[in-house]
């Protein structure tokens, strides 16, 4: 009867996503320090805005995991439409000359609240803080459409593994108190990741936190692990810190790192390396 097959399909559809299980969502040091970057540079006046850059896979045990191996910094004010759409189009077509060394694709967005603090009485996370309204926006609209291109594929063929997509992009929201840590370098064991990771919620807006025992950091293969990330972290926004000074002192703000996002470089005529901010990957590796 029609009504078993309505029962039957839901049944098959349900059991298929109870065994989705959600893998591990590794962030590398260099993706952290641009983010953090980011947000120092415009002293958290604005809110920052960017796309994440990963792969993902599907472990042993049938869990997709998630890498966030860079980040591409967009704008450092309330986005709008053609400014996010123009920088998702020239990162699409950098990934598309580079795709056969790096296998990158877009999984996410990032960004960090206007007025917040950099830290606060405890250095602990404001566990009630949730990403902007825009940020929340822009992810929901970049996940349904790479769905609804997962579904068609580049040639209008369906794509039976199209319904797991949207649940690997992530939205990414920096943390100002764990930023406010590394530069005190307090609470050694809360300062990494920087940033709190929300993946899609029933209603289809990135505001379910992932479970903290999933996210790990990637380190240096170099140095003590850990230990070495946070201080490449700490030496890293410092020198922006410094920049920024030598920029308010009326110096030219090359004096340390500079990180730019696609508005600098249309403001910097099209000088600034907004892309890969090859001095900041230099600077990491």
């Amino acid at each position: 009867p029609p009504y078993l097959q309505i029962q039957n399909k839901f049944h098959t559809t349900y059991t298929t996503m109870a065994m989705v299980k959600k893998g591990n969502i590794s962030l590398s040091l260099a993706a952290q320090v641009k983010m953090a970057l980011h947000a120092v540079k415009h002293g958290f006046s604005e809110p920052i805005h960017g796309i994440i850059l990963g792969k993902n896979d599907v472990t042993g045990d049938g869990a997709a995991s998630l890498q966030v191996v860079d980040v591409v910094p967009v704008c450092h004010e309330v986005p709008t439409k053609p400014i996010v759409d123009m920088a998702l189009r020239l990162t699409d077509a950098y990934l598309s000359q580079q795709q056969s060394s790096s296998g990158l694709k877009i999984i996410g967005w990032y960004t960090a609240n206007a007025d917040v603090a950099l830290s606060n009485s405890d250095g602990q996370d404001n566990v009630d803080e949730l990403p902007n309204a825009p940020a929340c926006r822009i992810a929901s609209s970049m996940a349904e459409h790479i769905n609804h291109a997962s579904e068609n594929g580049v040639d209008g063929s369906s794509n039976k593994h199209s319904a797991d997509s949207n649940d690997e992009f992530i939205l990414l929201l920096v943390s100002t108190a764990r930023l406010g840590n590394v530069l005190e370098k307090e609470n050694d064991d809360a300062c990494l990741p920087i940033c709190t990771v929300f993946e899609k919620d029933k209603s289809r807006t990135f505001t379910q936190r992932a479970d903290s025992d999933r996210i790990t950091t990637d380190t240096p293969s170099s140095g003590d692990g850990v230990s070495s990330a946070k201080e490449v972290l700490c030496r890293a926004v410092n020198q922006q810190l410094a920049s920024s000074d030598h920029v308010d002192n009326g110096g030219d703000g090359k004096s340390g790192i500079v990180i730019y996002d696609y508005v600098d470089h249309l403001e910097d005529l099209g000088r600034g390396d907004w892309i890969a901010n090859r001095a900041v990957n230099k600077f990491v590796i």
